[in-house]
């Protein structure tokens, strides 16, 4: 089973049944006998057990394969498409390239801007810009603010 076709026929079917719901990621693990599809979803009044359960319902085929498990994205949402780069301009997040990007593969900042095509960045010191086809991985980052 692959990431991307099981990303999108599980997309289709929640926007057939709960359109409201937004497949946010998913992830497939372990081996055979034992795989986890844990499916993270989000809902504009957030995310509780019953809906969480209504999604379960919906993905029964695949618990035939697999332990399914649906929740929300937490509070370090990860970040996919570009309409959740832009949902999330000035926030701080967290970007992990395949390749280096100006000598560097991770970088931590605030989002200036997103487009289809790419992100700027401002870190501490500079704006970096980043193809969204170099993204393997980005995540919105929570400030626990300082612990004394």
């Amino acid at each position: 089973m692959k990431n991307a076709e099981t990303f999108a026929e599980i997309e289709l079917k929640l926007a057939e049944n709960l359109p409201d719901v937004e497949l946010v990621d998913l992830d497939i693990s372990g081996g055979r006998g034992n795989r986890v599809l844990r499916v993270y979803i989000d809902h504009p009044q957030g995310v509780d057990h019953e809906l969480c359960a209504r999604a379960s319902s919906l993905l029964r085929e695949y618990s035939q394969d697999h332990t399914v498990e649906v929740s929300s994205p937490g509070v370090e949402k990860r970040l996919r498409k570009p309409e959740h780069f832009r949902a999330v301009a000035g926030k701080k997040i967290n970007v992990k390239t395949y390749g280096p990007v100006e000598g560097q593969r991770n970088f931590t900042g605030f989002l200036v801007s997103a487009s289809n095509d790419e992100l700027v960045l401002k870190l501490d010191n500079r704006e970096v810009t980043i193809p969204l086809d170099d993204v393997a991985r980005a995540r919105t980052v929570f400030d626990f603010g300082k612990v004394e």
